[in-house]
C-alpha cells in the first residue's frame, strides 16, 4: 500500500502527496515578518495550510476534472499562541457541521457560529 509522502519542500514549507494519487497534494507554509504591538516589536507567523485536488465530475454526457482547493491561514504572535490555538480548535470543531448545512456552496449557516470566550 502507497503511502503519503513529502513530494516537495522549499524555504516556506513542505507539500505532502501520495504517489497513487499524486493529485491530492497537502502544503504546509509558513512565513514570519516583524509587527509592532504597541510599539514592541514582535515576530508574526503565518501558517497556510492548502489542500488541492481534481476530482472528476460527470456533465450531462461528458465528465471533466474540477479542481477543488481548501485553504486555512493562521496568524499572529507567539504571544498570542493560546488564544489563536483555542479559536483553531473551536472552529475546526465546526467544520462537519457547516459542510452539511451547505455552508460551502453558498447557503447560510443554520448553526451559528460557537464563539469561545
Amino acid at each position: 500500500m502507497s503511502q503519503t509522502q513529502i513530494l516537495t519542500r522549499d524555504a516556506t514549507g513542505v507539500t505532502f502527496a501520495n504517489p497513487t494519487d499524486p493529485d491530492y497534494r497537502v502544503r504546509f507554509k509558513t512565513t514570519s515578518s516583524q509587527k509592532s504591538l504597541n510599539g514592541v516589536s514582535v515576530m508574526n507567523f503565518v501558517t497556510e495550510i492548502i489542500v488541492n485536488d481534481n476530482v472528476q465530475v460527470a456533465l450531462g454526457n461528458t465528465t471533466a476534472n474540477d479542481p477543488v482547493a481548501i485553504r486555512i491561514r493562521v496568524s499572529g504572535s507567539l504571544a498570542s499562541a493560546g488564544r489563536r490555538d483555542a479559536i483553531l480548535k473551536n472552529i475546526a470543531s465546526q467544520l462537519a457541521r457547516w459542510a452539511d448545512e451547505n455552508v460551502f456552496a453558498g447557503f447560510e449557516p443554520k448553526t451559528a457560529p460557537n464563539i469561545v470566550g
